[in-house]
């Protein structure tokens, strides 16, 4: 046996041993993050499934979904730490929007907030209609509209998020803000998601 084959039967003894640890490995690990979503009682999927996503001709090529993510006819609300779990915007695609697409708002009779629509570079729509927020059990800010960002803040405890609203209330003039803001983890927001 010659020294070319000596080394193909070592390769391929330790080749199947590498696979083999590996192939383990992998199993250990998805158990032990199940088992831990499990304990710490993240549904593995909690949404309709039914998300239909924008193509907005962003340079990107980023998908944002059409609307927020809804549990039946209602939208759903999480805290930050199960809202993690899916694939909301980062920061960066939020930017993005902001510095490619056309935006547009309305306000009723009274100045409050009703929605805002994106028109992106190739003339589809995004539409964000008022959400508020929950705040422990009570929901607040109901003429404005928020979403989670895949966003550390500066602060213990808080993300960041989009905050949308209509900053004047008087005639005098209409200031329509879009904002990343910091929120409290523990507070309920709307989740938009991204492809």
């Amino acid at each position: 046996m010659n020294i070319i084959e000596k080394a193909d039967k070592y390769a391929d003894g330790k080749a199947n041993e590498a696979i083999t640890k590996a192939i383990a490995q992998a199993y250990l690990d998805g158990y032990r993050d199940g088992y831990n979503d499990r304990e710490a009682e993240i549904p593995a999927d909690f949404r309709d499934n039914k998300t239909k996503y924008i193509d907005l001709g962003l340079p990107s090529r980023t998908l944002w979904s059409e609307d927020y993510e809804k549990n039946g006819d209602n939208i759903l609300y999480l805290p930050y730490e199960r809202a993690d779990y899916l694939k909301i915007p980062t920061g960066e695609q939020w930017k993005e929007l902001l510095e490619y697409c056309r935006w547009e708002y309305e306000i009723n009779l009274s100045y409050d907030f009703c929605w805002a629509k994106c028109i992106g570079p190739n003339g589809n729509v995004l539409k964000f209609e008022r959400t508020g927020k929950y705040d422990a059990d009570t929901k607040s800010c109901e003429w404005e509209t928020f979403f989670w960002l895949e966003e550390f803040s500066d602060e213990e405890n808080t993300y960041n998020a989009i905050h949308m609203y209509n900053a004047m209330k008087a005639r005098r003039g209409r200031i329509f803000q879009k904002i990343r803001t910091q929120i409290f983890s523990g507070y309920h927001l709307p989740v938009r998601l991204v492809r």
